[in-house]
């Protein structure tokens, strides 16, 4: 007897003005691009850390960053089964945008809540 994956309920009215929540299985699909997707920023974050200032070094760094920006929208717009007129919405959007929307659906997939972080966690704050 096998058990019915719960769904999950993606709010993205405010993001992209789609009224309607969108359901989304976790497939073992779904949380593979979801671990991929985090793979990226990681990687991402490890490379502005630890960049040279060569022009190979800018050239990579630049590289890398055009293949975040692809591999975002490519999760977002896969995950959340977006037609062709709802993705272009995420055009308009900025690139910061698109990154807390990914991240609001991969935490959605994952069963993470997300909290604000404080200034003293964050270490604004003494």
């Amino acid at each position: 007897m096998s058990e019915k994956i719960m769904s999950v309920k993606i709010n993205v009215a405010k993001e992209l003005g789609i009224k309607k929540a969108i359901e989304v299985e976790p497939t073992n699909k779904v949380v593979r691009d979801t671990w991929k997707f985090q793979r990226t920023q990681v990687k991402m974050s490890i490379n502005q850390a630890t960049r040279g200032d060569s022009e190979e070094a800018i050239e990579g760094m630049l590289d890398s960053m055009l293949a975040t920006q692809d591999e975002t929208i490519s999760y977002v717009t896969d995950t959340l089964r977006l037609t062709s007129a709802q993705a272009k919405k995420i055009d308009d959007m900025t690139f910061n945008e698109t990154v807390d929307l990914a991240n609001k659906i991969s935490a959605k997939i994952l069963g993470i809540e997300t909290v604000e972080a404080t200034e003293e966690e964050v270490g604004l704050e003494a």
